[in-house]
């Protein structure tokens, strides 16, 4: 082998060393420093989650089927507030308002709570959907709207009465609840 030969050689291993490191560097970022990341794009998989019924019947789990331990984790014991009720509900559509009641789910990676989400029950439990997050403007408006991933939690762990889905959902409230994407 020439000089010429090893030289080119030694080029390309080294090359592909260095692609092989900044992969491996951006997979441990994603696996191990940043789990919410994972978690965001698990979530684009509403299919890809299972309901998991623990040991306590207050405790409702929703697991990723591939890596179960990134969990949605619903506790029905601790009420947010009891007999909730906001301007954007449409009162005609829920004749049960005595038993409204909001709960945070936790998105959690290996028990490590990541991220909190306000849900609402309404109807007697017959809709369980996210409370919509408010913009004010100056003039004083309001803007009612979903997030990205407010809307893939609906998508997850929503109940709907006549199995609508949360589009259907935001149209028919008393107040425009608008869907954003990121």
């Amino acid at each position: 082998m020439d000089n010429n030969s090893i030289t080119v050689l030694s080029l390309l291993i080294g090359l592909f060393g260095l692609i092989a490191t900044l992969v491996g560097t951006y997979f441990t970022y994603i696996s191990f420093v940043n789990p919410i990341i994972r978690f965001k794009k698990y979530l684009k998989k509403p299919k890809n989650w299972e309901y998991f019924q623990g040991v306590e019947q207050y405790l409702y789990f929703y697991r990723y089927k591939k890596y179960p331990n990134f969990q949605i984790v619903i506790d029905f014991s601790k009420e947010v507030v009891e007999n909730f009720h906001e301007e954007w509900i449409n009162d005609s559509l829920f004749p049960n308002k005595e038993n409204n009641a909001s709960y945070y789910i936790r998105l959690e990676a290996a028990g490590i709570v990541l991220s909190k989400e306000l849900f609402v029950s309404l109807d007697g439990h017959n809709y369980f959907v996210p409370v919509p997050s408010i913009k004010i403007f100056q003039n004083g408006q309001k803007e009612f709207y979903y997030s990205e991933q407010q809307t893939r939690l609906a998508d997850i762990i929503g109940k709907y009465h006549f199995g609508e889905g949360i589009y259907e959902f935001a149209k028919k409230q008393k107040r425009p609840i608008l869907i954003k994407k990121s």
